[in-house]
C-alpha cells in the first residue's frame, strides 16, 4: 500500500493562493524565534523592508487589503500577533482616527491615534468590505472565522521571504515600532507608555538594537 504523503507544516488551506509558503528559507525555518534573530543579525525590520514587503502584499496577496492593513497595524501600533488578531471595531474610531490597544502579557493596555493616512485608507477599505460592522472582528479568513495567530504568522514570512529573501517573523514589526520611536528621539517614557510595558527596562533594551543615538560620533 502506498505510503500517506505527509502534510507540509504550513501547508495553506486553499490551493489556489497565490503563493506556498514553504517550511524553511535558509537556515531560518523550524528554529526558535531567538535563533532566527541570530541569523538575520537583528531582531527588527527597517522601515524600508517593511514598505517592499508591503508592496509584494498588494501585488500577490489574494486578501490585500487586509494583509496590508495587518502588517501596517502591527507596524504603526507595536502589536503583538496576538493583539492584532484579537482586534475588533468596536474598538476602533474611524471618524476619530483612534484605537483601542489591549495589551497581552499583562501590558499597559491604552488608546493610540491613527496617524497613519495609508492606515485609515486601509481600515475603511476593508470596513466597507465587511459591510461597515459596528462590531466583531477585523480580521478575519475567506470563511468569516477569525485569522489565527499562525496564519497571520504564515502570510507575514511569506511575503517577506518574496520581498527580502528572507523569512521574517511577525514579532520583527513590534521590535521595529520600538526602534523607530527611539530613533525619532520620543521621550523613553512616552514609548513605554506607547508600547505598554509595565517595567522600563523592557523599553531600554530597544536602545541597543538603534544607533541614532551615536551619530553625533565623529571620526577622521
Amino acid at each position: 500500500m502506498p505510503s500517506k504523503p505527509e502534510k507540509h507544516p504550513l501547508q495553506q488551506t486553499k490551493a489556489r493562493s497565490k503563493i506556498t509558503v514553504m517550511s524553511k528559507v535558509g537556515n531560518t525555518g523550524n528554529c526558535s524565534r531567538s535563533a532566527n534573530d541570530t541569523t538575520r543579525g537583528r531582531k527588527q525590520l527597517h522601515a524600508y523592508e517593511i514598505e517592499t514587503t508591503c508592496k509584494a502584499i498588494r501585488s500577490g496577496s489574494r486578501y490585500p487589503i487586509r494583509d496590508e492593513l495587518a502588517v501596517r497595524m502591527a507596524y504603526h501600533h507595536g502589536l503583538r500577533a496576538s493583539e492584532l488578531v484579537g482586534l475588533q471595531w468596536q474598538h476602533i474610531d474611524l471618524k476619530a482616527r483612534q484605537v483601542q490597544v489591549n495589551r497581552k502579557k499583562n501590558g499597559i493596555s491604552n488608546t493610540h491615534p491613527i496617524v497613519s493616512r495609508k492606515e485609515i485608507t486601509l481600515l475603511n477599505k476593508l470596513h466597507r468590505e465587511q459591510g461597515k460592522p459596528k462590531t466583531g472582528y477585523v480580521f478575519n479568513t475567506e470563511r468569516g472565522t477569525v485569522l489565527s495567530v499562525k496564519g497571520l504568522g504564515a502570510m507575514f514570512s511569506a511575503y517577506s521571504e518574496k520581498a527580502l529573501g528572507i523569512k521574517w517573523n511577525f514579532h520583527a514589526l513590534r521590535h521595529a515600532t520600538a526602534t523607530d520611536l527611539i530613533d525619532q528621539n520620543i521621550h523613553i517614557h512616552t514609548i513605554q507608555h506607547f508600547m505598554g510595558h509595565r517595567n522600563l527596562q523592557n523599553t531600554t533594551v530597544y536602545l541597543s538594537e538603534n544607533s541614532s543615538r551615536f551619530r553625533a560620533i565623529e571620526f577622521d
